[in-house]
C-alpha cells in the first residue's frame, strides 16, 4: 500500500459515527488514518488543507450488497482501479460487501473451473479462466484484497458450496454430503468470510430446506458471523419467506441479514407492513436481525430467474438440452403464466415482458445491440406479434440457449413509497446489489445508488434526515459488518473518508444512460489516498488499500446497535 500524504479538512460538517448530529470541525489525515479531529487545527508545514465550509465530511460508504466480484480482479490498464470498483469510488464507497445471494468465487474445484466461471456470469461477472488462481476461500480474498481499491469483506455462498458437494442436483443432502457442506463453510469461515450468502431463488440453493439452512447457520453462528440472505420469495410468499428466515435465526442465533428487503409486484406492495411487524417482533424477542435496500423501484440480475428451479437442476448443458425441448417449453409456458407460488415467478411480478429489460449477454455476443430493450421489444421485433403467446417465450428461450444462460436483466416490480419504508427502519443499511455488465447496459444503481439515497429520499422526499442517511451508510453498516472503525472518524481509524455537498448530491444514471456518475461528491479518500477529486478518479484509485482496518487506535469506539 502507497504511503498517504498528510492532509488536513477544515471547517467541514463531520459526521464522525459517534455522535448523534454532526459537528463543524477539522480532521486530520497521516499514514492513512485519522490522526486528530478537532476544531481550528493547525496546518503542518507540508500538510495539503482541504477547505470543507458548506461541504459534509463522512466515513466513506460501505455497499453491503456488491456484485463488482469478478470485475474487481480486472484492470484494463495498469494505473486504473478495477473496473468493478470505478463505480463505487465515484460514489464514495470504500468499502463493498462481496459474495451475495449464494454465489462466491470460490471455494470450487478445478474440475469445475470453467463451467463454474460461465455458471456466475450473468451475476458477478466474467473473468477468464486462466485468471481464476485460487480454489479456496481464503486465496480468493488475498486476491481480492491485493486488486481492489476499496476494503473487501466476502462471503462464501450456499449455492457455491452446495455446488462444490453436490453439483445441480435438486435433492436433500444426504448425512456425509451435509457434514461436507458444513466442513466448506467452517473452512471459509475461517480462511476470514465474514459469514455465508445464500440466494434461494437461484439454483441449486434453491433445491435446499430450512433443515439445510439451520444446519450450515449452526457453523456460522459459532463463528460469530452473518447469514445474508435472498429470501425464498419476495412476492406471493414474501411473508412466507420472510418467516423462513426469522426462524433460521431464532433457531441457530445467527445474525440475520435480509438483502434488498422488498415486496415484488404491485399485488404484493400491501405486505410491507406485515413484513416490517414481523421483523420488529423477532428483534424485540433478541433476534439479530438487519436489512439492506438500495434506491430504486427495479431490480437486476441473471436471467436464469425466469426459469423455474427444476428446470436448472442438473447444470447448464443439460438446462440448456431440457429448454430447447418442445415439451419442457410447452410444460415451462403453463407455469410461468400460471403459478406464483411453487416458485418466485419474475415473468409475473414483473408485470410480463414489459417489465423485463435485457442489460448484458455473454462476451462478444452477436446480441449485443439487443442490450437496454424490454424483452416485449425483442420478442416483437423478432416477428412475433403476440408476446404472450408460447411463440414470443420461445424468442426469450431461444435468446438464453444462443447466450449459453449468460444474460442479465433489470425488473421493474417496486414502488417508491415502500422503498422509502423500508430505508427508514432503524435496522437498515444501504447495498447497490449492482451488476457491472463492463460490456453491457447496467442499472442505473451501479453509478448512483449513495448519492441518490442522498439526493432523492433525504433532500426531495424527507424519508430520512441526513445523520440518519449518513449513518445507515456507515456506522450502522460498518457494525454489521463487526467492523466498526470503517464507519467512524476518530484517531485511528482507516482515512477511508466521502467529502460531498449534502446540497447538491444527486445521481445522474438513468435506465436509458446508466453510466452517467453522480454530482455533489468532492474528494473521496481510501487510506488516506485521494481516489476521487471533484468527480474524477485520480491516479491513487489504482492502489489496494489491503485490510488494515481495524489499526490501534487511542480509543476504542462504542459499538451502536
Amino acid at each position: 500500500m502507497r504511503s498517504s500524504p498528510p492532509l488536513l479538512v477544515r471547517n467541514a460538517l463531520v459526521f464522525d459515527g459517534v455522535r448523534d448530529e454532526p459537528e463543524v470541525g477539522d480532521v486530520r489525515i497521516g499514514n492513512g488514518h485519522v490522526a486528530e479531529v478537532g476544531r481550528s487545527l493547525t496546518p503542518g508545514e507540508d500538510e495539503e488543507v482541504v477547505d470543507g465550509d458548506g461541504l459534509a465530511l463522512a466515513p466513506g460508504f460501505l455497499d453491503m450488497h456488491s456484485h463488482s466480484d469478478l470485475y474487481t480482479l480486472v484492470r484494463d490498464e495498469p494505473d486504473a482501479a478495477p473496473l468493478g470498483d470505478r463505480p463505487k469510488l465515484l460514489q464514495g464507497v470504500t468499502t463493498q460487501v462481496f459474495g451475495q445471494d449464494g454465489i462466491s468465487a470460490a471455494p470450487l474445484r478445478d474440475d469445475d473451473l470453467e463451467a463454474y466461471g460461465r455458471y456466475i456470469t450473468g451475476l458477478n461477472g466474467f473473468l477468464e479462466p486462466k485468471h481464476w488462481t485460487w480454489r479456496e476461500f481464503g486465496d480468493y480474498l488475498a486476491a481480492l484484497r491485493a486488486t481492489s481499491s476499496t476494503r473487501v469483506a466476502g462471503l462464501v455462498g450456499h449455492s457455491t458450496v452446495r455446488r462444490l458437494v453436490m453439483q445441480m442436483q435438486a435433492r436433500p443432502p444426504s448425512e456425509r454430503e451435509l457434514d461436507l457442506m458444513r466442513d466448506a463453510v467452517d473452512t471459509a469461515l475461517r480462511q476470514g468470510a465474514i459469514g455465508l450468502s445464500t440466494g434461494l431463488v437461484y439454483a441449486p440453493a434453491a433445491y435446499a430446506d430450512t433443515e439445510e439452512l439451520v444446519v450450515l447457520c449452526e457453523v456460522v453462528a459459532r463463528h460469530g458471523g452473518r447469514l445474508f440472505i435472498h429470501v425464498r420469495s419476495e412476492s406471493d410468499k414474501v411473508l412466507e419467506a420472510t418467516e423462513e428466515a426469522l426462524e433460521v435465526a431464532r433457531r441457530t442465533g445467527v445474525h440475520l441479514h435480509y438483502s434488498h428487503i422488498k415486496t415484488a409486484g404491485k399485488t404484493n406492495w400491501h405486505r410491507a407492513e406485515r413484513m416490517l411487524e414481523m421483523i420488529d417482533d423477532y428483534r424485540r424477542h433478541g433476534v439479530a436481525v438487519t436489512t439492506d435496500v438500495h434506491p430504486y423501484t427495479a431490480g437486476s440480475t441473471t436471467a436464469n430467474v425466469l426459469l423455474p428451479p427444476w428446470v436448472m437442476e442438473g447444470g447448464m448443458d443439460v438446462t440448456l438440452v431440457r429448454l430447447a425441448d418442445p415439451a419442457v417449453r410447452e410444460r415451462l409456458y403453463r407455469q410461468v403464466t400460471e403459478d406464483t407460488t411453487t416458485w418466485d415467478n419474475w415473468w409475473a411480478f414483473s408485470g410480463g415482458w414489459q417489465g423485463l429489460w435485457l442489460s448484458g449477454v455473454a462476451p462478444g455476443s452477436r446480441n449485443e445491440h439487443l442490450r437496454g430493450r424490454s424483452m416485449q421489444d425483442i420478442i416483437l421485433e423478432a416477428g412475433v406479434t403476440d408476446p404472450l403467446s408460447p411463440w414470443g417465450f420461445d424468442v426469450i428461450w431461444d435468446l438464453l440457449i444462443a447466450e449459453r444462460l449468460q444474460v442479465s436483466l433489470i425488473s421493474f416490480n417496486n414502488v417508491e413509497t415502500n422503498v422509502a419504508k423500508f430505508m427508514a427502519q432503524p435496522y437498515c443499511s444501504i447495498g447497490s446489489d449492482a451488476l457491472v455488465n463492463a460490456t453491457g447496459s447496467p442499472h442505473p444503481r451501479l453509478y448512483g445508488t449513495f448519492p441518490r439515497v442522498l439526493g432523492r429520499f433525504v433532500r426531495e422526499l424527507g424519508t430520512l434526515s441526513l445523520p440518519a442517511a449518513v449513518n445507515a451508510m456507515t456506522a450502522r453498516a460498518a457494525d454489521v459488518l463487526g467492523r466498526p472503525k470503517l464507519g467512524r472518524i476518530v484517531p485511528g481509524a482507516p482515512a477511508d473518508l466521502v467529502l460531498f455537498n449534502p446540497a447538491t448530491i444527486i445521481d445522474r444514471a438513468t435506465y436509458e444512460e446508466p453510466r452517467r456518475p453522480p454530482v455533489g461528491v468532492h474528494r473521496v479518500l481510501v487510506a488516506g489516498r485521494t481516489v476521487v477529486r471533484d468527480g474524477e478518479l485520480t491516479s491513487h484509485s489504482a492502489a489496494a488499500p489491503g485490510d488494515e482496518s481495524a489499526p490501534p487506535a487511542a480509543e476504542e469506539p462504542p459499538a451502536e446497535t
